[in-house]
C-alpha cells in the first residue's frame, strides 16, 4: 500500500509539470529603415493568448539578452526604459497573434528578436516558458 501511495503521488506530481504543446512562430528575417516603422509579428498556439503575459526579448549581435517589455493587456504591460515612447505591443486575440510595432527605429535596433510566453509567481522573477524558437529562458526583471 505504502508503495503504490508513493507511486501515485510521484505520478501526479509529473502530471502536473505536462502542458499542452506551446508552438510560438515568427518569420525569420525583417528588414526596416532609420527612422522608419516594422511590426514584427508572433503566432501562437496550444494556449489561451488573451490569459497569458507574452514577453519581447532582443539580442544585439555579440550582446546578451535585451528584455523589451511583457504584455497581458493594454492597461496590463510593463516596458523597459526607454522603449514605451518607440515601441508598442498588441495582441490579435482572434487570430493568436503578438505583435510588436516600432517606430522611429535606429541603427541600434538591428537585433534578433524574439517573442515568448510568460509567467510569474507571486513575489517571483519573469520566467519565460517558451521563446519563439522553442529554446527554456529564465531571466530577471528589474
Amino acid at each position: 500500500m505504502i508503495m503504490s501511495t508513493i507511486f501515485l503521488s510521484l505520478l501526479l506530481t509529473f502530471l502536473s509539470c505536462v502542458q499542452s504543446e506551446i508552438i510560438l512562430t515568427q518569420k525569420v528575417a525583417e528588414t526596416g529603415h532609420p527612422g522608419g516603422t516594422l511590426r514584427l509579428t508572433c503566432k501562437t498556439s496550444g494556449f489561451n493568448l488573451g490569459n497569458d503575459w507574452m514577453i519581447w526579448i532582443r539580442q544585439v549581435p555579440g550582446q546578451g539578452l535585451e528584455w523589451l517589455l511583457a504584455y497581458k493587456s493594454s492597461s496590463s504591460n510593463n516596458y523597459a526604459p526607454g522603449f514605451k515612447d518607440r515601441f508598442t505591443a498588441s495582441k490579435d486575440t482572434s487570430n493568436n497573434i503578438f505583435a510588436l510595432d516600432m517606430k522611429s527605429l535606429k541603427i541600434e535596433d538591428t537585433a534578433i528578436y524574439y517573442c515568448a510566453r510568460g509567467h510569474r509567481e507571486r513575489n517571483q522573477s519573469w520566467t519565460c516558458s517558451k521563446t519563439a524558437q522553442g529554446d527554456i529562458l529564465d531571466f530577471i526583471v528589474n
